[in-house]
């Protein structure tokens, strides 16, 4: 008999699985905070030791969905483009042995929705975070984690909920952009990504950039459900910003994903 210690048991083949697991340990350009990187591995924990029953919903959620998790990326610290490479390669490799699997990624600093996005093409983003994310630059670099969106908006639509801090040319590329504010706004395939600095720093304290008078969770929750009225293939939660396993932010981030899963069942 094995005795073994995985993220969830049972596990399932990538072929069977209703839901895939992939974590992105890169925070190379989130230069203010870091630790970004632990984000996958103290989710995980937070996973495996919290109930994935829903009182609210009647539902277990692991009981219900077939999961596969396939482990993290083999980033290139410092380096986005072989990077993304890697990411993008890994989710069309997954896709080609099951092409209706949903992806759960964990991050990992911002940056790391784009390669995501990019393989998975949905044609709306719904981006809840307290940060537009809209610079054209960062420092001289190109890419970086509050640049993202603003690569993102040109080939997708955009829509951001919870935002309250910004710099002047955000708010220019927001209009140029036409970047929406409304989930009603929401057509075709939808990708979710949720920066962990949406929710109020009272509820999740440990992430890279904390701005006052964010949402609650079940404001979160509620927001969840609605952009899951859609067809969505993919979500990711980011910006934990910790170095210790079961941090209220860990803990409140594998809720947030237990509650969109919910959705599928």
């Amino acid at each position: 008999m094995l005795y073994v210690n995985k993220s969830f048991v049972p596990e399932y083949p990538i072929k069977d699985a209703d839901v895939c697991f992939l974590g992105i340990p890169f925070d190379s350009t989130a230069l203010a905070v870091g630790n970004q990187r632990f984000g996958p591995a103290s989710i995980r924990q937070c996973l495996k030791t919290i109930n994935s029953y829903l009182p609210e919903k009647d539902i277990s959620v692991f009981e219900k969905l077939k999961v596969c998790d396939i482990g993290d990326v083999d980033v290139v610290p410092g380096n986005y483009q072989l990077t993304s490479e890697r990411v993008r390669d890994t989710i069309e490799s997954v896709l080609k042995a099951n092409k209706n699997v949903f992806f759960v990624s964990l991050g990992g600093e911002h940056l790391v929705t784009l390669p995501i996005v990019e393989a998975l093409k949905p044609k709306t983003i719904v981006q809840l975070d307290a940060h537009m994310d809209l610079a054209s630059e960062y420092q001289g670099n190109k890419f970086a984690h509050n640049t993202w969106a603003y690569h993102a908006a040109k080939t997708a639509k955009l829509v951001q909920i919870g935002c309250r801090s910004w710099e002047k040319e955000e708010k220019e590329n927001f209009d140029s952009l036409k970047v929406s504010k409304n989930l009603d706004d929401m057509e075709g395939s939808v990708y979710l990504t949720i920066d962990m600095d949406v929710f109020d720093p009272a509820y999740a304290p440990d992430t890279g950039f904390r701005e006052p008078n964010g949402l609650s969770p079940n404001e979160v929750f509620e927001l969840i459900d609605l952009v899951f009225r859609k067809k969505v293939v993919g979500m990711d939660i980011v910006e934990i910003a910790s170095s210790q396993f079961n941090n209220q932010t860990s803990n409140l981030a594998a809720r947030t994903i237990l509650r969109a899963l919910s959705n599928l069942i």
